[in-house]
């Protein structure tokens, strides 16, 4: 169930990849016969045999073919497995002595997982890992990432800005008016920054409708899945986090922080007044995607990726951030990231020039400002998602690193499924009880990771 959600959603995340492209850090000689390859578990991008299919791609592949030709190397991105194969195809090559790519992108805890056992090359500063300056040419590197992965002094893995996947709100324009609420309400707030948790209760009574008075709600302001990706937005909406890290750099339990049991306590208090569509009978796991396309819920909370999702959408519809919590000033931004690691197995000298080629390969096509947006005014059903919304998603300001992804073992859906989880017993919607349950268990796994520091 979720392997098939992941292997839809990384396709998507390779088209955004690619609207984002290098700097370059290293010379002719440097990469001279060079072939150099990115691991990964969806489809990825050879020059040699690429079909572009917008504008866009068109730039982004005479851009590699260049760069390769005027630096005489040779770069792709491969398919080496499935998403559920990945992390121990790619060790099982690097302690063979045989990596199977020069530098592979990892989900965060399997490249905690690598560095613990010893096998990733320290990142040399061999390329400007510095914040990027809209326009100015260079590689928009996610600095709470990196920083992330930097442990004692030394970075271990890195990442592109453009990888981000941090969670939205799609509303359903037609919904909105039949409910008698302005369809461009969520936009509206959210630039006067009214787009609130305490605002948001509200617009979704009212959302919530019998719409033929058979005393039958026949459209729900929201569905009550993906659970784990509505405590992610509820959670971070509210400035609070799973896991964080504390000034020695040791990773932390932040369960039992007021701002976090304020997150469940407002999910409680959304699922209680009836405001979510609960789980249809035999339904698969993408059901509130269907639910949101239908018509069925007004607004979805998912990844950005979800628009490609939205494209046979019959409605009209938005995206926003998630409304803001009582703890925070500004909307929070916290996304699904992906880290790109080299193996320990290549000499210094080749790893400096994998990053300086990964750096390359990164770097945008276009130096203007805007030129970010011109991949994705064709997914979009209305300018403000992309001059508004995607602005906030894209400033690495706003982000909250995921910790939690970090620690292998540790599942934050042991929280968000036992909210929906046991409906015929009361506790099961006591935020309390549901932090005691995973509290020594987390708490015993961070303790593990720490160790290893």
């Amino acid at each position: 169930m979720l392997v098939k959600k992941r292997a839809v959603g990384f396709i998507f995340v390779s088209l955004l990849l690619i609207m984002a492209l290098p700097v370059w850090g290293g010379g002719r000689g440097e990469l001279q016969g060079q072939d150099i390859t990115i691991g990964q578990w969806w489809p990825g991008m050879d020059t040699a045999t690429f079909q572009p299919q917008s504008t866009l791609e068109h730039m982004v592949l005479a851009h590699r073919v260049r760069l390769q030709q005027e630096n005489d190397f040779r770069m792709r991105e491969v398919t080496i497995s499935t998403w559920t194969e990945f992390l121990q195809s790619a060790a099982v090559s690097i302690m063979a002595g045989d990596p199977s790519a020069s530098v592979f992108w990892m989900e965060a805890a399997w490249a905690m997982t690598m560095h613990r056992q010893g096998l990733l090359a320290p990142i040399p500063n061999v390329v400007d890992f510095g914040p990027a300056v809209p326009g100015d040419g260079r590689v928009e590197w996610s600095q709470p990432l990196m920083n992330a992965f930097t442990f004692g002094g030394t970075r271990y893995a890195m990442s592109v800005s453009a990888h981000m996947q941090p969670l939205v709100l799609y509303f359903n324009k037609r919904l909105f008016r039949e409910a008698g609420l302005d369809p461009a309400l969520p936009y509206n707030m959210q630039a006067n920054r009214t787009w609130t948790w305490a605002n948001f209760l509200p617009i979704a009574r009212q959302l919530t409708r019998d719409t033929d008075g058979d005393g039958i709600i026949d459209t729900w302001a929201m569905t009550r899945d993906l659970a784990t990706e509505i405590l992610d937005a509820v959670v971070s909406s509210n400035g609070a986090t799973y896991v964080d890290r504390d000034a020695q750099g040791r990773f932390v339990n932040a369960t039992t922080r007021p701002e976090f049991l304020e997150a469940l306590h407002f999910i409680v208090s959304i699922w209680n007044e009836g405001l979510m569509m609960p789980r249809p009978d035999g339904a698969g796991w993408d059901w509130a995607y269907s639910a949101f396309v239908d018509g069925r819920a007004a607004m979805l909370v998912a990844p950005v990726w979800a628009r490609n999702s939205l494209q046979h959408m019959t409605d009209d519809w938005g995206m926003v951030m998630f409304p803001m919590g009582p703890r925070v000033n500004d909307y929070v931004v916290f996304a699904q990231e992906h880290v790109l690691v080299v193996p320990y197995s290549f000499p210094p000298a080749q790893v400096q020039r994998i990053v300086s080629a990964v750096n390359m390969w990164f770097t945008p096509p276009d130096r203007s400002p805007t030129a970010w947006q011109d991949g994705i005014w064709h997914v979009y059903r209305d300018a403000r998602a992309v001059t508004e919304t995607m602005p906030i998603v894209r400033d690495p300001r706003r982000a909250i690193v995921q910790y939690h992804r970090f620690v292998p073992g540790l599942e934050r859906g042991q929280i968000a499924w036992g909210l929906w989880d046991n409906e015929d017993d009361p506790a099961h919607l006591n935020p309390s009880t549901l932090i005691e349950a995973v509290y020594l268990s987390w708490n015993a796994l961070l303790a593990d990771l720490n160790a290893d520091l």
